[in-house]
């Protein structure tokens, strides 16, 4: 044990990465594989906030910064949060303050103390993997035919004027007569989407492939995911659906509406630069992806920034408030925290958040989670590939779920 800042003592622990995960059930991020793979992880809590409405983020923002200036001039804690996609949502968005607070990198684990009080670094105990057990899959709120019926009828009203662009997703329950192994879930994840960044805040739980807002200082940077192909793992067939990707003009205009409209609401407070759009491979699906980078004007923490970029048209449409009734209409269910933000953010204003997607959340009761999948509906959007397109955005979570090794 060693003694660090503030008179806070540290403790390492070499281990696995999936054994740290089963330390109790800790906030999680993640990101990586192998000697690359990186994470921060949360036991305990010192504080936490929620808020609900049009101003959540700064609610949350406002809560956490009064709560650190307590904390002393030298401390520097970290906050975990994550917030529904609509301010009008029955799910509370929620920030915590872990009171320890763990870096694993290059297979050690290094723990400290968050609060001016010394609390110990009492790591809980890694649990004993159980059988991981099949879970029921049933329908959500939208059946695969009445997801059919809800993207033709946003197709008709893009044809009509109504709105440019529209995300329409759809909802799945996974049930288990016991408890979800949460700490497996996340391994899972983790190890099978590396690209990604594997989260766990308040029960949410998944895989993002798509930065919505990172800080350090004064930079920003975001990257803008929407258009998207299937990943067969045949080397030469996914060069040929990469290449299309490249040249398909639906594509490019789904992905044009959410890279302008990330940038140019980050314009409003930093000066940005903009990438032309490139093809990201993931393990099951390919998307269009523009890097957007820039200089803050004025201080900005990532949570606040957060709150200016969302909803980015890649989770909800163009225009946005057009977009945002339209989904309320044709999804007709709450999204909670899905297509929301979620990340971490730290006393400096520096942090990352992405949208919560290929993602979960789990149950109150933690026997069941719910799963989201959505696709952007443009002119000329096909009803049962948008569907398929679904389907495969299912696949992270289903397959960390399921009992079936991998090959």
């Amino acid at each position: 044990m060693t003694t660090g800042a503030a008179g806070q003592h540290t403790l390492q622990v070499q281990e696995p990465f999936a054994t740290s995960l089963r330390r109790g059930l800790p906030l999680v991020w993640a990101t990586g594989s192998g000697d690359d793979l990186t994470a921060t992880l949360g036991w305990g809590e010192a504080f936490r906030a929620t808020a609900r409405g049009l101003d959540r983020f700064g609610t949350l923002d406002d809560a956490f910064t009064r709560w650190a200036a307590r904390q002393g001039p030298d401390a520097n804690p970290v906050a975990f949060a994550t917030l529904t996609f609509a301010h009008d949502s029955s799910a509370e968005s929620v920030l915590v303050v872990p009171q320890l607070i763990g870096r694993w990198a290059g297979g050690v684990l290094t723990v400290a103390s968050q609060v001016a009080e010394p609390v110990g670094a009492r790591l809980p105990r890694p649990s004993v993997p159980g059988e991981f057990e099949e879970l029921e899959l049933l329908p959500g709120t939208l059946t695969r035919q009445r997801y059919r019926q809800a993207v033709a009828a946003a197709v008709g009203r893009i044809a009509d004027g109504e709105v440019e662009k529209v995300v329409i997703a759809r909802d799945l329950l996974a049930t288990s007569p016991d408890p979800l192994d949460v700490p497996a879930l996340l391994a899972r994840l983790q190890e099978a989407n590396t690209a990604s960044w594997t989260f766990h805040v308040d029960g949410l739980v998944g895989s993002s492939p798509e930065m919505l807002v990172a800080t350090t200082g004064d930079r920003v940077h975001s990257q803008v995911l929407a258009g998207s192909a299937p990943v067969t793992g045949d080397v030469g067939l996914d060069d040929v659906t990469a290449t299309r990707l490249a040249a398909s003009a639906k594509d490019h205009a789904e992905h044009a509406y959410a890279a302008r409209s990330v940038a140019e609401r980050l314009e409003t407070v930093a000066t940005v630069s903009t990438r032309d759009p490139q093809v990201k491979r993931l393990r099951r699906i390919m998307h269009l992806a523009t890097d957007i980078t820039g200089t803050l004007h004025d201080h900005h923490s990532a949570l606040a920034l957060a709150g200016i970029v969302h909803p980015s048209a890649a989770v909800c449409g163009t225009p946005t408030d057009v977009a945002f009734r339209v989904i309320a209409e044709l999804e007709g269910f709450d999204r909670g925290r899905y297509a929301g933000p979620v990340g971490w953010v730290d006393a400096r204003g520096d942090g990352e958040f992405v949208i919560a997607l290929r993602c979960g959340q789990v149950t109150a009761d933690g026997t069941a989670i719910r799963l989201f999948a959505g696709g952007g509906i443009v002119a000329g959007s096909v009803p049962s590939d948008e569907l398929a397109e679904t389907a495969r955005k299912f696949l992270p979570m289903y397959e960390a779920l399921s009992p079936v090794d991998r090959p």
